[in-house]
């Protein structure tokens, strides 16, 4: 079958919170969100990749803490059937986050999403959105950093 996915893409995502903020990705061709990170490369831990992503796409440092969510997606993008797993991280900027973040990268953009507006946005993979959403109701997530 050609349309079946040849083999299955691991993501490294960081979830960045500033105050009651989100830091997001922005495609700036299509406008859809997602949270900040990129591909696992062979051989590199996913803590790591999340690390490489950050510095690579925004210039920035940044700590990956433990890892807090594991999704698994499906779909279609264009005519190519896509499957990924996201491993979502805490991840800090020490000492704290800077008010705009810079891409490196000219098709994406990001932005401090208030996290009360989540709900609303076009923040992709679905299955993230409604975790971010369900912790936003909750009060907040619970995790801990590596030591």
């Amino acid at each position: 079958m050609s349309d079946v996915p040849r083999h299955i893409e691991i993501i490294a995502r960081g979830l960045a919170l500033r105050g009651q903020h989100l830091l997001v990705c922005a495609n700036r061709k299509h406008g859809y969100l997602y949270l900040p990170g990129g591909h696992v490369e062979p051989g590199e831990s996913s803590p790591a990749a999340l690390v490489r992503e950050f510095r690579e796409e925004t210039g920035l440092t940044v700590e990956a803490g433990r890892m807090m969510l594991l999704s698994e997606n499906a779909f279609t993008q264009g005519d190519r059937l896509r499957h990924e797993i996201n491993l979502v991280f805490h991840v800090e900027h020490p000492p704290t986050w800077p008010d705009e973040v810079p891409s490196l990268e000219p098709d994406i953009e990001f932005r401090w999403l208030d996290l009360a507006a989540v709900v609303d946005a076009d923040l992709r993979p679905a299955t993230i959105k409604a975790w971010i959403v369900a912790g936003c109701q909750a009060g907040g997530w619970v995790w801990h950093r590596d030591a």
